[in-house]
């Protein structure tokens, strides 16, 4: 993006992955007035997952990119968030929307949702801007130039984005293999037909179950004409260490880890259409995000746990401030993709072990009977606890956030 020639044409940015993080950059980078092709391995354009939480830092930067109405047309806004106790039920509020900060208010929807809506965004700004079947399998650089290498071809611009996930071939191209940590836990993903539970489910609320090894976060989403309730579990096993979204598990399996839980967790189990597992794993930090004309978004670079329900928000984060320093950087492509990795690194790193923290948080020994649980439960996710746990992250804008 630099030389007499640069004024001639549009900057185009190559982006590897058309995840939603991908997208998001595709979308943000083309409202900028840059060219751009995002290059995705996939046969066709399928986001695996079922629901997603999406919270205030992650919808400011989309309904800034112009996608309020779709979102708000596909999310269900949750009135209520509660913690509720592993055996007994009890819950105790964590968010009323009547009384609580806006920030704080969860909107959810399926993955598969939010990824149409993205698509066609960046298809109505550049028809054809999505090559499927381009598995990467590497890059090079010269001068003011990288080129992308993919399976049956190559693509050359000003600027690579590795959004290609946590298997990044863009990330292991820069800096070799990057091994995860087992946490000794693993994810439980499923959507259930409203149909199937009984009534007291069907309650626009997000309520996350909380045990001595194990949780579970239940929330409704939207499909077409009907609502599904999305169900995700943790839970402490060291017996399973595939770190894969689409492997399946079977129901039987997830009741055995969840043997003695409140009938209404059993009961949602019981009536999943379909379970997927996980195992979850943490990595450090890089070193670096950048070298050159290339750089990481997303779980490429900061791959993290579930349990604060950022890794989606995080990625969109990424996006907006990327997009921006390009625009704000145009004719010097690393200072810009400097810019980018120094306004986002200790963010990112941040928000990465804070959750995984909260997995000692969710899951702990008080919780095993009432009498402990209660004071844990009250000191834990208290009113002034969960401002310092969640604010920080809830109230950052990328949209304005110095680069």
């Amino acid at each position: 993006m630099s030389g007499g020639a640069q004024g001639q044409r549009r900057p185009h940015a190559l982006i590897a992955g058309a995840g939603i993080g991908g997208l998001v950059a595709a979308l943000s980078v083309l409202k900028k007035g840059f060219d751009c092709d995002v290059y995705e391995q996939a046969p066709e354009l399928r986001e695996v997952g079922a629901g997603l939480w999406l919270s205030s830092n992650g919808t400011r930067v989309l309904f800034e990119l112009g996608l309020e109405a779709p979102l708000r047309a596909a999310m269900i806004e949750c009135t209520e968030r509660v913690v509720r106790h592993w055996s007994t039920g009890r819950e105790w509020w964590l968010y009323r929307r009547e009384d609580a900060a806006p920030e704080h208010a969860p909107f959810v929807l399926l993955r598969a949702h939010l990824h149409r809506i993205l698509v066609d965004a960046v298809e109505a700004l550049k028809p054809g801007a999505i090559h499927l079947n381009a598995r990467c399998t590497g890059f090079a650089q010269s001068g003011d130039r990288v080129r992308l290498d993919y399976q049956g071809g190559a693509a050359e611009g000003d600027v690579l984005i590795g959004a290609d996930g946590l298997h990044s071939k863009i990330r292991e191209t820069l800096y070799g293999p990057l091994e995860g940590r087992f946490t000794h836990a693993l994810a439980w993903r499923g959507l259930v037909p409203m149909e199937r539970l009984g009534a007291h489910h069907r309650r626009p609320r997000v309520a996350t179950w909380v045990g001595p090894t194990a949780h579970v976060t239940v929330y409704p989403v939207r499909w077409r004409d009907s609502e599904l309730l999305t169900f995700s579990g943790q839970v402490e096993r060291s017996d399973w260490t595939l770190e894969s979204w689409s492997e399946k598990g079977s129901v039987e399996e997830c009741l055995a880890d969840f043997t003695g839980w409140h009938p209404d967790v059993i009961e949602m189990i019981s009536a999943v259409d379909s379970l997927h597992k996980w195992g979850l794993f943490v990595r450090d930090p890089l070193p670096r995000w950048s070298h050159g004309r290339v750089s990481l978004l997303g779980d490429a670079c900061h791959s993290m746990v579930p349990y604060l329900g950022q890794g989606v928000n995080m990625a969109i984060e990424d996006s907006c401030v990327l997009a921006r320093c390009l625009e704000t950087y145009r004719d010097d492509v690393e200072r810009a993709l400097a810019a980018y990795e120094a306004a986002r690194r200790e963010r990112t790193t941040r928000v990465a072990q804070s959750s995984a923290d909260m997995q000692y948080t969710f899951h702990n020994p008080n919780l095993a009977d009432m009498e402990s649980a209660v004071p844990y439960i009250e000191s834990q996710w208290s009113p002034a606890a969960s401002k310092a746990r969640f604010d920080w992250i809830y109230r950052y804008d990328a949209l304005r956030v110095p680069i």
